[in-house]
Protein backbone atom coordinates (compact mmCIF):
# COMPACT_ATOMS: atom_id res chain seq x y z
CA UNK A 1 0.00 0.00 0.00
CA UNK A 2 1.46 3.41 -0.92
CA UNK A 3 2.34 5.99 1.71
CA UNK A 4 -0.50 8.44 2.48
CA UNK A 5 -0.02 11.84 0.84
CA UNK A 6 1.42 14.51 3.12
CA UNK A 7 1.61 18.28 2.86
CA UNK A 8 4.94 19.78 1.70
CA UNK A 9 7.63 19.88 4.35
CA UNK A 10 9.86 22.82 5.20
CA UNK A 11 12.91 20.89 3.98
CA UNK A 12 13.80 20.58 0.28
CA UNK A 13 13.26 17.44 -1.78
CA UNK A 14 14.83 16.34 -5.07
CA UNK A 15 12.97 17.04 -8.28
CA UNK A 16 11.44 13.98 -9.97
CA UNK A 17 13.06 13.03 -13.29
CA UNK A 18 12.52 15.08 -16.42
CA UNK A 19 10.36 13.22 -18.95
CA UNK A 20 9.05 13.85 -22.44
CA UNK A 21 5.29 13.25 -22.64
CA UNK A 22 2.92 12.28 -25.44
CA UNK A 23 -0.86 12.32 -25.21
CA UNK A 24 -3.28 10.93 -27.81
CA UNK A 25 -7.05 11.22 -27.89
CA UNK A 26 -9.52 9.67 -30.34
CA UNK A 27 -12.07 12.08 -31.78
CA UNK A 28 -15.73 11.24 -31.03
CA UNK A 29 -14.87 8.03 -29.18
CA UNK A 30 -18.04 8.18 -27.06
CA UNK A 31 -20.10 8.67 -30.23
CA UNK A 32 -18.87 5.36 -31.66
CA UNK A 33 -21.05 2.26 -31.24
CA UNK A 34 -20.31 0.59 -27.92
CA UNK A 35 -19.36 -2.64 -29.64
CA UNK A 36 -16.21 -1.02 -31.09
CA UNK A 37 -14.99 0.76 -27.93
CA UNK A 38 -12.84 -2.10 -26.67
CA UNK A 39 -11.32 -2.93 -30.10
CA UNK A 40 -10.48 0.73 -30.74
CA UNK A 41 -8.85 1.05 -27.30
CA UNK A 42 -6.83 -2.12 -27.82
CA UNK A 43 -5.70 -0.89 -31.26
CA UNK A 44 -4.22 2.43 -30.09
CA UNK A 45 -0.84 1.23 -28.85
CA UNK A 46 -0.21 -1.10 -31.83
CA UNK A 47 -1.12 1.81 -34.11
CA UNK A 48 1.38 4.06 -32.33
CA UNK A 49 4.02 1.30 -32.40
CA UNK A 50 3.61 0.95 -36.17
CA UNK A 51 4.11 4.70 -36.56
CA UNK A 52 7.22 4.64 -34.36
CA UNK A 53 8.67 1.78 -36.40
CA UNK A 54 7.95 3.65 -39.63
CA UNK A 55 9.71 6.69 -38.13
CA UNK A 56 12.79 4.64 -37.29
CA UNK A 57 12.06 4.85 -33.57
CA UNK A 58 12.08 1.18 -32.56
CA UNK A 59 14.32 2.07 -29.60
CA UNK A 60 11.56 4.35 -28.30
CA UNK A 61 8.85 1.81 -29.11
CA UNK A 62 10.45 -0.75 -26.79
CA UNK A 63 11.29 1.79 -24.08
CA UNK A 64 7.99 3.65 -23.59
CA UNK A 65 7.40 4.67 -19.98
CA UNK A 66 4.25 4.54 -17.83
CA UNK A 67 1.89 3.88 -20.75
CA UNK A 68 -1.70 4.64 -19.73
CA UNK A 69 -4.72 3.68 -21.83
CA UNK A 70 -7.79 5.75 -20.90
CA UNK A 71 -10.05 3.93 -23.37
CA UNK A 72 -10.31 6.87 -25.74
CA UNK A 73 -6.61 7.68 -25.73
CA UNK A 74 -3.05 6.98 -24.65
CA UNK A 75 -0.57 8.81 -22.45
CA UNK A 76 3.07 7.85 -22.14
CA UNK A 77 6.50 9.11 -21.26
CA UNK A 78 9.79 8.69 -23.06
CA UNK A 79 13.40 9.83 -22.99
CA UNK A 80 13.43 13.53 -23.92
CA UNK A 81 16.32 13.01 -26.37
CA UNK A 82 13.77 11.38 -28.69
CA UNK A 83 11.51 14.45 -28.77
CA UNK A 84 12.79 15.95 -32.08
CA UNK A 85 12.23 12.60 -33.81
CA UNK A 86 8.75 12.16 -32.35
CA UNK A 87 7.90 15.55 -33.84
CA UNK A 88 9.51 14.76 -37.20
CA UNK A 89 9.02 12.29 -38.68
CA UNK A 90 6.95 10.73 -35.88
CA UNK A 91 3.80 12.87 -36.19
CA UNK A 92 3.75 12.51 -39.97
CA UNK A 93 4.16 8.74 -39.67
CA UNK A 94 1.29 8.55 -37.19
CA UNK A 95 -0.89 10.56 -39.57
CA UNK A 96 0.00 8.16 -42.41
CA UNK A 97 -0.82 5.11 -40.26
CA UNK A 98 -4.21 6.63 -39.46
CA UNK A 99 -4.79 7.44 -43.14
CA UNK A 100 -3.89 3.88 -44.14
CA UNK A 101 -6.27 2.47 -41.54
CA UNK A 102 -9.09 4.86 -42.46
CA UNK A 103 -8.75 4.08 -46.18
CA UNK A 104 -10.15 0.58 -45.61
CA UNK A 105 -13.96 0.63 -46.11
CA UNK A 106 -14.69 -1.81 -43.28
CA UNK A 107 -12.53 -0.06 -40.66
CA UNK A 108 -13.81 2.14 -37.86
CA UNK A 109 -12.62 5.65 -38.70
CA UNK A 110 -10.03 6.86 -36.19
CA UNK A 111 -8.93 10.50 -36.13
CA UNK A 112 -6.75 11.83 -33.34
CA UNK A 113 -5.46 14.80 -31.44
CA UNK A 114 -1.91 14.62 -30.09
CA UNK A 115 -0.17 16.75 -27.48
CA UNK A 116 3.53 16.95 -26.65
CA UNK A 117 5.03 18.38 -23.49
CA UNK A 118 7.97 17.72 -21.15
CA UNK A 119 8.65 18.25 -17.48
CA UNK A 120 9.28 16.67 -14.10
CA UNK A 121 6.91 13.83 -13.22
CA UNK A 122 7.02 10.89 -10.81
CA UNK A 123 9.62 8.34 -11.87
CA UNK A 124 8.67 5.10 -13.63
CA UNK A 125 8.12 2.26 -11.19
CA UNK A 126 7.17 4.39 -8.18
CA UNK A 127 3.68 5.01 -6.85
CA UNK A 128 1.88 7.51 -9.08
CA UNK A 129 4.44 7.13 -11.87
CA UNK A 130 4.14 9.68 -14.64
CA UNK A 131 2.02 12.08 -12.60
CA UNK A 132 2.79 15.70 -11.86
CA UNK A 133 2.05 19.23 -13.08
CA UNK A 134 3.61 18.52 -16.48
CA UNK A 135 1.18 15.62 -16.97
CA UNK A 136 -1.72 17.93 -16.10
CA UNK A 137 -0.54 20.47 -18.68
CA UNK A 138 -0.22 17.72 -21.30
CA UNK A 139 -3.91 16.85 -20.87
CA UNK A 140 -4.99 20.48 -20.88
CA UNK A 141 -3.28 20.95 -24.23
CA UNK A 142 -4.95 17.79 -25.52
CA UNK A 143 -8.38 19.05 -24.37
CA UNK A 144 -7.90 22.64 -25.51
CA UNK A 145 -10.54 24.37 -27.62
CA UNK A 146 -7.98 25.29 -30.26
CA UNK A 147 -6.76 21.80 -31.17
CA UNK A 148 -10.32 20.42 -31.04
CA UNK A 149 -11.63 23.18 -33.31
CA UNK A 150 -8.92 22.54 -35.88
CA UNK A 151 -9.70 18.81 -36.07
CA UNK A 152 -13.46 19.48 -36.09
CA UNK A 153 -13.18 21.80 -39.11
CA UNK A 154 -10.64 19.73 -41.05
CA UNK A 155 -11.82 17.36 -43.76
CA UNK A 156 -11.98 13.77 -42.44
CA UNK A 157 -10.89 12.61 -45.90
CA UNK A 158 -7.49 14.27 -45.66
CA UNK A 159 -6.72 15.30 -42.06
CA UNK A 160 -6.44 12.41 -39.64
CA UNK A 161 -4.24 14.00 -36.96
CA UNK A 162 -3.79 17.45 -35.41
CA UNK A 163 -0.97 17.99 -32.92
CA UNK A 164 -0.39 20.66 -30.30
CA UNK A 165 3.02 21.32 -28.77
CA UNK A 166 3.67 23.19 -25.55
CA UNK A 167 5.69 26.37 -25.94
CA UNK A 168 8.49 24.66 -23.99
CA UNK A 169 8.68 21.77 -26.46
CA UNK A 170 8.40 24.10 -29.45
CA UNK A 171 11.16 26.36 -28.13
CA UNK A 172 13.48 23.49 -27.25
CA UNK A 173 13.01 21.18 -30.22
CA UNK A 174 11.52 23.24 -33.08
CA UNK A 175 12.67 26.86 -32.71
CA UNK A 176 16.21 25.66 -31.97
CA UNK A 177 16.02 23.45 -35.08
CA UNK A 178 16.60 20.04 -33.51
CA UNK A 179 13.36 18.76 -35.09
CA UNK A 180 13.43 18.34 -38.86
CA UNK A 181 10.50 20.69 -39.50
CA UNK A 182 10.82 24.41 -40.19
CA UNK A 183 9.23 26.53 -37.43
CA UNK A 184 6.88 28.07 -40.00
CA UNK A 185 4.95 24.79 -40.20
CA UNK A 186 3.59 25.56 -36.71
CA UNK A 187 0.87 28.04 -35.79
CA UNK A 188 0.94 29.82 -32.41
CA UNK A 189 -2.25 29.82 -30.32
CA UNK A 190 -3.31 30.64 -26.79
CA UNK A 191 -4.56 27.26 -25.60
CA UNK A 192 -7.71 27.42 -23.46
CA UNK A 193 -9.83 24.71 -21.86
CA UNK A 194 -13.63 24.75 -21.38
CA UNK A 195 -14.45 25.04 -17.70
CA UNK A 196 -10.94 26.23 -16.85
CA UNK A 197 -11.13 29.95 -17.54
CA UNK A 198 -8.01 30.48 -15.43
CA UNK A 199 -5.96 28.46 -17.90
CA UNK A 200 -4.36 30.02 -20.98
CA UNK A 201 -0.98 28.93 -22.28
CA UNK A 202 0.91 29.68 -25.47
CA UNK A 203 1.13 26.57 -27.63
CA UNK A 204 1.80 25.57 -31.23
CA UNK A 205 -0.45 23.68 -33.65
CA UNK A 206 0.82 21.35 -36.35
CA UNK A 207 -1.25 19.55 -39.00
CA UNK A 208 0.68 16.88 -40.93
CA UNK A 209 -1.91 16.72 -43.75
CA UNK A 210 -3.97 19.94 -43.78
CA UNK A 211 -7.19 20.21 -45.77
CA UNK A 212 -8.14 23.31 -47.75
CA UNK A 213 -11.26 24.02 -45.72
CA UNK A 214 -9.13 24.81 -42.66
CA UNK A 215 -8.95 28.31 -44.14
CA UNK A 216 -12.58 28.67 -43.01
CA UNK A 217 -11.95 27.98 -39.31
CA UNK A 218 -13.87 30.60 -37.28
CA UNK A 219 -11.62 33.41 -36.11
CA UNK A 220 -9.23 33.02 -39.02
CA UNK A 221 -11.19 34.68 -41.85
CA UNK A 222 -9.49 36.97 -44.31
CA UNK A 223 -10.68 40.62 -44.29
CA UNK A 224 -13.98 41.03 -46.11
CA UNK A 225 -12.97 43.03 -49.20
CA UNK A 226 -16.31 44.82 -49.93
CA UNK A 227 -16.54 46.02 -46.31
CA UNK A 228 -12.92 47.11 -46.40
CA UNK A 229 -13.50 49.09 -49.63
CA UNK A 230 -16.62 50.72 -48.17
CA UNK A 231 -14.66 51.77 -45.11
CA UNK A 232 -11.84 53.24 -47.21
CA UNK A 233 -14.37 55.00 -49.46
CA UNK A 234 -15.96 56.60 -46.39
CA UNK A 235 -12.59 57.90 -45.23
CA UNK A 236 -11.93 59.35 -48.69
CA UNK A 237 -15.36 61.06 -48.74
CA UNK A 238 -14.75 62.58 -45.30
CA UNK A 239 -11.34 63.83 -46.41
CA UNK A 240 -12.87 65.50 -49.51
CA UNK A 241 -15.60 67.17 -47.43
CA UNK A 242 -13.06 68.63 -45.02
CA UNK A 243 -10.95 69.95 -47.89
CA UNK A 244 -13.97 71.69 -49.50
CA UNK A 245 -14.87 73.26 -46.18
CA UNK A 246 -11.33 74.60 -45.69
CA UNK A 247 -11.18 75.93 -49.28
CA UNK A 248 -14.27 78.11 -48.62
CA UNK A 249 -12.71 79.77 -45.63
Amino acid sequence: MPEPPCLPRSSSRPLPPYQALLGLDVKNYTGMPGVVHAPVSAYLEPLLDAALTAAGLDDLRTAKRFVSNSGDGLTLGFDSTFMPFVIAPGLDCLDKELARHNAEPNHVQIRMRASLHAGHVAAPGVSGEGNGPARNDLHRLLDSREVKALLDHASPATTHLVAILSDHVYDTAVRNRFAGLHPDFFKPVDATVPGREDYSEKAWLYVPAPSGNLLAVPGHHQPHLPKLLTFLSGIDHLHSTIRRFLDRY
